[in-house]
């Protein structure tokens, strides 16, 4: 699926992709779930909130009330998985933090700015404790035994002044000093903000393992499961694969499903809009193989030209 009170923010940025909720441990696979492969996707969430999924290998499992998976409602299923490997740059950290993770108007933090400094996270932003006060924060990313993001602070500064060195001389840590009203998808233990990557999101949300954390090359890094699996050999480079159970997709429901949408620029990242799967598929090429399967070329979804379909936003 960077990725602070002062320090909120920068945790809810590492937690990027997580939520004040209790973990809860991925379901088993359901037989007869669907099986879902990516690689190489840009996957959005909404025009200003992606994640891009280097690798995936997982299953669509439907939701309470859903007898199976539809492209038509995001909350009708949850992305199981297996084994994976995300990335988000410092840009799309942000994104998550702005408009999710502390859209409350009663959250604390705003305006929250975030690079990568080495193998650790800058966070700056304003905190809000009666008046605004900027902060810079630096943190570190790491994982709790119950399957969530920690983010340890070691340094919070608000007008050039150390605050963390006062506060533990005060006896003082950043739950003492930040309310949690308005952290959507985001908790403080102690000096960490703590993320679940399985709520982090909106729907389809997570439901796995998470395994691992770092920052590398100015991105947020996350695996899942047993990490970036090995794909069956494949003539693309970017595709979206669904084989085995049903699954809905406009007015049908194709049983004992094989369908593969291929980025039909491959150049860049497989840009997928879940909301606006349809006008990407209105605007490609079907192709009906003899096994009754079906491969669909589509552009990514903001390469779809002005005044073409688009997705109700």
């Amino acid at each position: 699926m960077l990725l602070p009170l002062r320090i909120p923010a920068f945790v809810l940025l590492a937690c990027l992709c997580a939520d004040a909720q209790p973990s809860r441990p991925a379901p088993e696979t359901n037989k007869g779930a669907v099986a879902v492969e990516m690689a190489n996707v840009l996957f959005r969430y909404s025009p200003s909130l992606t994640v891009f999924i280097v690798r995936l290998r997982g299953s669509l499992i439907p939701t309470p009330g859903h007898s199976v998976p539809s492209f038509n409602d995001p909350a009708s299923f949850v992305l199981g998985t297996d084994a994976a490997e995300m990335r988000m740059s410092t840009s799309e950290l942000e994104s998550l933090m702005n408009s999710w993770l502390l859209r409350s108007p009663k959250a604390q933090l705003k305006n929250v700015r975030i690079t990568a400094q080495g193998d650790r996270l800058l966070i700056r932003g304003t905190m809000k404790k009666g008046v605004p006060i900027p902060f810079a924060a630096t943190a570190e990313p790491g994982l709790t035994s119950d399957n969530r993001i920690r983010i340890a602070v070691q340094q919070v500064k608000t007008a050039h002044v150390p605050l963390k060195g006062l506060m533990d001389s005060l006896g003082l840590s950043l739950d003492d000093l930040i309310s949690q009203n308005g952290l959507h998808g985001l908790s403080v233990d102690k000096d960490s903000l703590l993320i679940d990557p399985q709520t982090a999101f909106p729907p389809p949300q997570l439901r796995a393992k998470i395994t691992g954390v770092r920052v590398s090359n100015g991105s947020l890094v996350l695996t899942f499961g047993h990490g970036a699996p090995t794909l069956p050999r494949r003539p693309w480079k970017n595709y979206l694969a669904l084989r085995g159970g049903s699954v809905e997709y406009g007015r049908e429901q194709m049983f004992d499903s094989d369908l593969i949408m291929i980025d039909s620029t491959p150049a860049d990242p497989f840009e997928f809009y879940l909301r606006g799967y349809w006008c990407q598929m209105v605007s490609g090429t079907i192709k009906v193989t003899p096994e009754k399967a079906l491969r669909i070329f589509v552009p990514d979804y903001s390469k779809i030209p002005p005044g073409a379909c688009r997705a109700h936003e």
